[in-house]
């Protein structure tokens, strides 16, 4: 991401989403590692640590990676905990399965779906593609701040644009049969999900990437 934000610094807003698999079990302890971290500024700190040592993510090396890059680590463990931390991943997992991103990592690029880790030259030119559409608009004199809900209004037969530009808090699931009843898969349901407390980088408006991505 640094290299195509590096050759794209007034054009790509990047969105870093975590998509914890259900089979990898560290994957949701890592990425409520990391989002805590977050709460203290430091979410690309502890990011870059936790690639650099995915295949250590027991709960001692995730503690010790919170005081590797100077955290509270008392308030660290607390926001780990938090259900304000779990309801981020919560929230980010039901958008991953709305939108399909079924495995990661999984790129939306102005809504268009790229499955799967690609070389910086494949990104570049489906990037240049979408640039190209931006700047045909702007000479159409369409703010620049609105193209990319237009770009991403018809990806993936809208559903990109529902749930990442028009987004808002989930509803909780509906439980059917009384109370001790069944809960409705929130996959089942139109979900509405804001990222705007999701990390970001860049300011660009013609091209936003969203990335799904599990640390384990």
């Amino acid at each position: 991401m640094d290299q195509i934000l590096e050759s794209y610094p007034n054009d790509v807003r990047f969105y870093f989403c975590i998509n914890p698999l259900a089979f990898h079990d560290r994957a949701f302890p890592a990425g409520a590692a990391v989002m805590a971290a977050g709460k203290q500024g430091k979410f690309h700190e502890y990011e870059k640590v936790l690639w650099e040592n995915n295949r250590a993510l027991e709960d001692a090396d995730l503690e010790s990676y919170a005081k590797q890059i100077g955290l509270d680590v008392e308030q660290w463990k607390k926001d780990k905990a938090s259900a304000e931390v779990k309801g981020w991943l919560d929230h980010s997992q039901a958008l991953a399965n709305a939108l399909g991103a079924s495995g990661t990592p999984a790129f939306f690029v102005n809504g268009e779906l790229i499955s799967g880790a690609k070389e910086f030259d494949e990104f570049q030119k489906i990037i240049d593609r979408h640039l190209d559409k931006a700047n045909k608009l702007v000479q159409k004199q369409i703010p620049v701040e609105s193209l990319h809900a237009l770009l991403s209004s018809n990806a993936g037969g809208g559903k990109y644009r529902r749930y990442v530009i028009d987004g808002k808090t989930p509803p909780k699931p509906e439980k059917q049969g009384g109370e001790e009843g069944p809960t409705e898969p929130l996959g089942k349901k139109v979900v509405e999900i804001a990222i705007s407390d999701s990390p970001r980088r860049g300011s660009g408006d013609k091209v936003v990437m969203t990335e799904f991505a599990d640390f384990q």
